[in-house]
């Protein structure tokens, strides 16, 4: 069976002429997805789903398939490769383990299988001492013709209930790939640790941040060790963490988010300043060559520019995204010397597709499409609109306008983005975005104050304004939209998710007259009882305070109560809908029925769905779907496209 037939049978079913696809075709899972190259770049391996099953699937470089393995319902999270012949899967789930002390929260699991052998396993699953969970992946090595992987592990010995509970602290474990036999090679800090491996399997360097003392500290080695960095939370850095070796096997690089902004810096591990990598830029990474574990390369201005240190992996970089200079574009994976690349592509139409880039036959081949029930027409147009805030603070948002339909007083939909510090939303494939512009909607994402990739000032800008400018940053988008004509202002609903969900609450509650309806995902509604949740469950972390404290401008009294949409429940002047994960760990789904009970007790409209078994991230397909129906038919409802 060759790769191309499936995808091509994919193909076939999607090019059905039909006035637009029906909302499931927006609302199911990736029809490929967490495409990988080995190594040496010989087979690809990706996550496949189609006709209801998720399957595995191992394929040679030029797509004739090799292995597939059912994946039942598993909620993956990434999918990579340890050497050329094995293959690890992580996945989350959401457990509940009161017996051990612990809230229901989110677990990763890494399962492992071998190309040569066909055997799999899933690491710490058979244990008798450890938990089946990994907390943690340090990479893989080759050591004496062996494979490992380098993970976070912890043992039920150290969190059986005491009268005094501490945090969780994961040692570091070597693991056998084709045993699952482990064993521990460094132990934790005082506190949260992270670890640098070689390709050797040697500890380079380790890193712990002591929640009590507020000490960030860098070491070289697995044990002892010289102090290579320290810094303290109470000098205003808030995050020191190892990402792994430098661009030379004996530096580290380190991730540093301060008073100045966030360094990426390569450290020596004999000691010195180092050298900065990036400085400045929020959304910069680094890209790794898959058998040395080195950096080669750069990627910043939200994945636009991408600077590699070898000139002629420049050049291969340079022609594989030269193809794609209309679309949103960037590199998946690749292999070593970057030969042979995946490139993944969205936006116009394109609901997203993955392609086979071979540098010496100048070639790029398409091999997966994402929404293949999605055609190429059916993708609306999507771009960036420029405004100003009203403090005059320059804004952009990602801008989604209906196919078929003059751009002249659209009804609107405004889609904030959650986290709410995380990397702004770009023009591409939004499932939701395009979902809504394909009812007839313009559909307006935009990426208010503190979003990433504007620069630490725009960052800054955010501190004590949740709920107050961050708010107002997403109306005067509405009133940009309508000053140029292209919406109708009497005309608008705000739908959002995690951050966004407070945000559409907070729209209709804080903010008058400007929305005829709100859908609110996984909302936070109630400031002062979520902010003493997170203090207990990250038990006193001090980077926990500080984030509230910075956002909110404190994190209790009346200043977090007037912000709270759910202690403002009388002043809501539009219809609502509230869609909640019954198994969200991330906003507990108190939250949403608080809001209910707070909405119902000052006679205000409200509507509550909840999602059986759904976590925060909406990683199961009849959820997605039910989310699309529910808020679809809601916003249509009070807000008709036509």
């Amino acid at each position: 069976m060759r790769l191309f037939l499936l995808l091509a049978a994919w193909l076939a079913t999607a090019t059905l002429a039909q006035a637009a696809p029906p909302l499931e075709a927006y609302g199911k899972l990736p029809g490929v997805e967490f495409m990988a190259l080995s190594p040496r770049g010989e087979r690809i391996a990706m996550v496949v789903r189609h006709g209801g099953t998720q399957s595995l699937l191992v394929a040679t470089s030029n797509a004739v398939a090799e292995t597939q393995v059912s994946l039942g319902s598993q909620n993956l999270r990434r999918v990579f490769w340890a050497g050329d012949d094995h293959v690890v899967m992580l996945g989350s789930a959401s457990i509940n383990a009161p017996a051990l002390g612990f809230p229901r929260q989110e677990w990763m699991g890494a399962g492992v299988l071998n190309l040569k052998t066909g055997k799999a396993l899933v690491i710490f699953d058979k244990s008798r001492t450890m938990l089946g969970a990994v907390f943690g992946w340090y990479g893989a090595a080759e050591v004496d013709g062996r494979w490992y992987a380098y993970v976070g592990g912890v043992t039920y010995e150290q969190v059986m209930p005491t009268f005094n509970p501490r945090p969780i602290q994961p040692n570091l474990y070597r693991v056998d790939l084709d045993t699952g036999e482990a064993v521990q090679i460094s132990q934790a800090g005082a506190g949260d640790s992270d670890w640098a491996v070689n390709a050797q399997g040697e500890v380079v360097a380790r890193s712990a941040f002591d929640t009590h003392g507020e000490v960030f500290q860098v070491r070289a080695g697995a044990k002892g060790g010289a102090v290579l960095h320290s810094a303290r939370n109470k000098e205003g850095v808030n995050a020191i963490e190892i990402l792994g070796l430098g661009r030379r096997a004996d530096t580290v690089l380190l991730s540093e988010e301060g008073a100045s902004g966030r360094i990426l810096r390569e450290l020596p591990v004999s000691g010195g300043a180092g050298e900065a990598l990036s400085q400045g830029d929020n959304t910069a990474y680094a890209l790794r060559d898959p058998i040395s574990h080195l950096v080669i390369g750069m990627v910043s201005d939200s994945g636009a520019k991408i600077e590699m240190y070898d000139p002629a992996l420049q050049k291969r970089v340079e022609m594989a995204r030269r193809a794609f200079r209309t679309k949103r574009s960037y590199i998946a994976s690749a292999d070593s010397g970057m030969t042979h690349m995946l490139v993944h592509t969205e936006g116009a139409g394109d609901s997203g597709t993955y392609w086979n880039i071979d540098i010496a036959a100048k070639s790029a081949k398409p091999i997966g499409f994402e929404y293949p029930a999605v055609h190429d027409a059916d993708v609306g147009e999507s771009r960036m609109f420029a405004y100003k805030a009203a403090d005059g603070l320059p804004l952009e948002g990602a801008l989604t306008l209906p196919g078929g339909r003059p751009a002249k007083g659209l009804p609107l939909v405004i889609l904030p983005h959650g986290g709410p510090i995380v990397p702004g939303d770009q023009p591409g494939f939004d499932w939701i975005a395009q979902a809504f512009a394909s009812r007839g909607y313009a559909v307006l994402q935009p990426n208010y104050r503190g979003t990433l990739g504007y620069g630490e000032d725009f960052r800054r800008a955010a501190q004590g304004e949740w709920g107050r400018k961050m708010q107002t940053d997403l109306s005067d988008g509405v009133a940009a939209l309508a000053a140029e004509g292209l919406i109708d202002p009497k005309r608008v609903c705000i739908v959002g998710a995690s951050y966004g969900g407070y945000a559409a609450l907070a729209g209709v509650t804080l903010q008058k007259d400007i929305y005829r309806c709100a859908v609110s995902v996984a909302p936070v509604t109630d400031l002062p009882k979520f902010i003493i949740w997170v203090n207990v469950r990250q038990q006193g972390d001090s980077r926990a305070r500080r984030f509230w404290t910075e956002l909110v401008g404190a994190s209790s009294g009346p200043g977090a109560a007037d912000i709270s949409p759910a202690r403002q429940a009388d002043k809501a002047q539009a219809p609502i809908l509230l869609i909640h994960g019954a198994d969200d760990t991330v906003v507990p789904i108190e939250q949403s029925k608080t809001m209910e009970r707070a909405l119902k007790s000052a006679g205000k409209p409200v509507q509550m769905v909840t999602l059986k078994g759904e976590d925060h991230w909406l990683s199961d397909e009849p959820s997605r779907i039910a989310l699309l129906n529910a808020a679809v038919a809601f916003v249509e409802k009070h807000n008709p496209p036509d």
